[in-house]
Protein backbone atom coordinates (compact mmCIF):
# COMPACT_ATOMS: atom_id res chain seq x y z
CA UNK A 1 0.00 0.00 0.00
CA UNK A 2 1.25 3.46 -0.52
CA UNK A 3 2.03 5.76 2.44
CA UNK A 4 -1.46 7.83 2.03
CA UNK A 5 -3.51 4.92 2.52
CA UNK A 6 -1.65 3.74 5.37
CA UNK A 7 -2.05 7.39 6.72
CA UNK A 8 -5.57 7.08 6.59
CA UNK A 9 -6.06 3.63 8.07
CA UNK A 10 -3.73 5.26 11.11
CA UNK A 11 -5.94 8.00 11.46
CA UNK A 12 -9.05 5.88 11.70
CA UNK A 13 -7.49 3.76 14.27
CA UNK A 14 -6.47 7.19 16.21
CA UNK A 15 -9.65 8.47 15.88
CA UNK A 16 -11.34 4.81 17.27
CA UNK A 17 -8.52 5.02 20.23
CA UNK A 18 -7.84 8.68 20.81
CA UNK A 19 -10.47 9.02 23.34
CA UNK A 20 -9.29 6.10 25.66
CA UNK A 21 -5.20 7.35 25.22
CA UNK A 22 -3.86 9.32 28.60
CA UNK A 23 -1.43 11.44 26.48
CA UNK A 24 -3.37 12.05 22.80
CA UNK A 25 -0.71 14.10 21.44
CA UNK A 26 2.11 11.30 21.98
CA UNK A 27 -0.36 8.54 20.89
CA UNK A 28 -1.32 10.07 17.76
CA UNK A 29 2.53 10.83 17.16
CA UNK A 30 3.43 7.63 18.11
CA UNK A 31 0.79 5.60 15.76
CA UNK A 32 1.54 7.74 12.79
CA UNK A 33 5.32 6.87 13.48
CA UNK A 34 4.87 3.46 13.76
CA UNK A 35 2.79 3.15 10.60
CA UNK A 36 5.88 5.10 8.63
CA UNK A 37 8.42 2.61 9.92
CA UNK A 38 7.86 -0.54 7.75
CA UNK A 39 8.71 1.12 4.88
CA UNK A 40 11.95 2.40 5.85
CA UNK A 41 13.43 -0.85 4.14
CA UNK A 42 12.67 0.03 0.58
CA UNK A 43 14.23 2.83 -1.50
CA UNK A 44 11.17 3.51 -3.07
CA UNK A 45 9.07 4.78 0.24
CA UNK A 46 8.58 8.52 0.84
CA UNK A 47 10.73 8.33 3.86
CA UNK A 48 12.84 5.47 2.79
CA UNK A 49 14.14 6.90 -0.13
CA UNK A 50 16.11 9.63 1.74
CA UNK A 51 19.72 9.39 1.97
CA UNK A 52 20.30 8.96 5.44
CA UNK A 53 18.02 4.85 5.32
CA UNK A 54 20.03 3.82 2.57
CA UNK A 55 22.81 2.03 4.74
CA UNK A 56 20.28 0.30 6.40
CA UNK A 57 18.49 -0.82 3.47
CA UNK A 58 21.70 -2.78 2.48
CA UNK A 59 20.99 -5.21 5.16
CA UNK A 60 17.10 -5.42 5.03
CA UNK A 61 15.48 -6.41 2.09
CA UNK A 62 12.03 -4.54 1.44
CA UNK A 63 8.83 -7.11 3.04
CA UNK A 64 11.68 -8.85 4.95
CA UNK A 65 12.21 -9.01 8.26
CA UNK A 66 10.79 -5.40 9.36
CA UNK A 67 7.06 -7.29 7.70
CA UNK A 68 7.17 -9.50 10.08
CA UNK A 69 5.09 -9.93 13.29
CA UNK A 70 8.09 -11.31 14.63
CA UNK A 71 10.40 -8.18 14.23
CA UNK A 72 6.93 -6.49 16.01
CA UNK A 73 6.81 -8.12 19.11
CA UNK A 74 10.98 -7.96 19.46
CA UNK A 75 10.12 -4.06 19.41
CA UNK A 76 7.70 -4.37 21.94
CA UNK A 77 9.44 -6.17 24.12
CA UNK A 78 12.39 -3.67 23.75
CA UNK A 79 10.70 -0.80 24.08
CA UNK A 80 8.61 -1.74 26.93
CA UNK A 81 11.29 -2.74 29.11
CA UNK A 82 12.85 0.71 28.68
CA UNK A 83 10.26 2.94 27.03
CA UNK A 84 7.13 1.28 28.18
CA UNK A 85 4.99 4.40 27.41
CA UNK A 86 5.69 4.66 23.71
CA UNK A 87 5.26 0.93 23.21
CA UNK A 88 1.95 0.45 22.91
CA UNK A 89 1.07 3.21 20.06
CA UNK A 90 4.34 2.48 18.20
CA UNK A 91 3.39 -1.09 18.10
CA UNK A 92 -0.30 -0.04 17.10
CA UNK A 93 0.35 1.66 14.20
CA UNK A 94 3.39 -1.03 13.09
CA UNK A 95 0.94 -4.09 13.27
CA UNK A 96 -1.96 -1.87 11.17
CA UNK A 97 0.51 -1.52 8.63
CA UNK A 98 1.78 -4.91 8.36
CA UNK A 99 -2.28 -5.76 8.73
CA UNK A 100 -2.87 -4.02 5.94
CA UNK A 101 -0.09 -4.79 3.83
CA UNK A 102 -1.18 -8.41 3.90
CA UNK A 103 -4.31 -7.46 1.90
CA UNK A 104 -1.84 -6.57 -1.36
CA UNK A 105 -0.68 -8.74 -4.00
CA UNK A 106 3.23 -8.96 -2.23
CA UNK A 107 1.83 -9.88 1.32
CA UNK A 108 3.94 -10.35 4.23
CA UNK A 109 5.82 -12.86 5.78
CA UNK A 110 3.50 -13.47 9.05
CA UNK A 111 6.58 -14.99 11.46
CA UNK A 112 9.90 -14.47 10.53
CA UNK A 113 11.61 -16.96 9.88
CA UNK A 114 9.04 -19.28 8.75
CA UNK A 115 8.09 -18.47 4.83
CA UNK A 116 4.32 -18.60 5.27
CA UNK A 117 3.10 -15.33 3.54
CA UNK A 118 -0.55 -13.89 3.74
CA UNK A 119 -1.51 -12.28 0.25
CA UNK A 120 -4.56 -10.43 -0.93
CA UNK A 121 -5.42 -9.27 -4.09
CA UNK A 122 -5.70 -5.25 -3.34
CA UNK A 123 -2.88 -3.67 -6.17
CA UNK A 124 -0.03 -1.20 -4.34
CA UNK A 125 -1.28 2.17 -6.20
CA UNK A 126 -4.55 0.49 -8.30
CA UNK A 127 -7.52 1.79 -8.91
CA UNK A 128 -8.61 -0.22 -5.70
CA UNK A 129 -6.31 1.17 -3.25
CA UNK A 130 -7.35 4.94 -4.86
CA UNK A 131 -11.16 4.15 -4.01
CA UNK A 132 -10.46 2.90 -0.58
CA UNK A 133 -8.08 5.82 0.45
CA UNK A 134 -10.83 8.39 -0.70
CA UNK A 135 -13.53 6.57 1.17
CA UNK A 136 -11.01 6.44 4.42
CA UNK A 137 -10.57 10.46 3.62
CA UNK A 138 -14.29 10.62 4.32
CA UNK A 139 -15.11 8.34 7.01
CA UNK A 140 -12.35 9.89 8.94
CA UNK A 141 -13.91 13.45 8.40
CA UNK A 142 -17.40 12.17 9.08
CA UNK A 143 -16.32 10.56 12.25
CA UNK A 144 -13.83 13.23 13.50
CA UNK A 145 -17.05 15.66 12.95
CA UNK A 146 -19.25 13.24 14.53
CA UNK A 147 -17.22 12.40 17.61
CA UNK A 148 -15.36 15.66 18.02
CA UNK A 149 -17.12 18.68 16.93
CA UNK A 150 -20.87 18.11 16.84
Amino acid sequence: MLLKTHLMFAVLLIIIMLPYANNKIVFLGLVLIGTIIPDLDSSCSKFGKRLIFRPFQFFVKHRGIMHTFTFVLILFFILNRYYSFIAFPLLLGYSLHLITDSFTKQGIIVLWPLKFRIRGLLTTGGAFENLLFNLLVFLNIFLFLVWFVI
